[in-house]
């Protein structure tokens, strides 16, 4: 997935040429895709969208147009990832502190993506967190740090804080220290006291 200047930049590139560019950065692993159940994040002008859209219907279930700029599609891309680590970093907290009350984590992980909030991103992160499984990595550390960037230069651009990101960052960093860069990135929960 790329930053929202390289989505201006590829379409720049592509214009020069004639040819139409359409981003489509998804959400969904690799079982998803291969299910072709994807959720596609398209932007770019509507016509060459509709173009592509019969490929990109083998692979998605639902296309989101997102606007007419391919690097609108990147920055919703971006913000995403953005709020995967934000969830990934209050699960972390959570847990830590069920823990020293000493509440089972998994069954707090349970309780929480059974009842409030049921998802593929409480309940696979929480899960990892609880029993502190980070391999095989789904998505690595490192991955998950460049994402973090991409989104904190996109605020940036738009002359916005993301304040939460500054904890993301060192968290991240730490992480990667103390050699989890390879794990999946839920390992920044290792980061808050257990």
């Amino acid at each position: 997935m790329g930053s929202a200047l390289g989505a201006r930049r590829a379409d720049e590139a592509h214009a020069e040429h004639g040819v139409g560019y359409v981003a489509a950065p998804v959400f969904g692993r690799v079982p998803v895709a291969e299910a072709g159940a994807l959720n596609i994040l398209a932007a770019g002008e509507q016509g060459v969208i509709d173009r592509v859209q019969p490929l990109l219907d083998v692979i998605g279930s639902r296309t989101w147009r997102l606007g007419d700029r391919p690097e609108q599609a990147n920055t919703v891309k971006i913000l995403g990832n953005y709020l995967i680590a934000c969830a990934i970093q209050s699960l972390g907290e959570a847990v830590s502190v069920a823990e020293g009350a000493g509440v089972d984590s998994g069954q707090f992980v349970e309780l929480l993506t059974s009842t409030l909030f049921p998802g593929a991103v409480y309940s696979g992160y929480g899960s990892m967190i609880a029993e502190r499984r980070y391999q095989p990595a789904g998505f690595t550390a490192l991955l998950g740090r460049k994402d973090l960037h991409l989104a904190l230069d996109a605020a940036n651009d738009h002359g916005i804080r993301l304040p939460v990101g500054a904890l993301l960052r060192a968290a991240f960093a730490q992480a990667i220290a103390d050699g989890g860069g390879a794990d999946d990135w839920a390992v920044i929960a290792e980061q808050q006291p257990r």
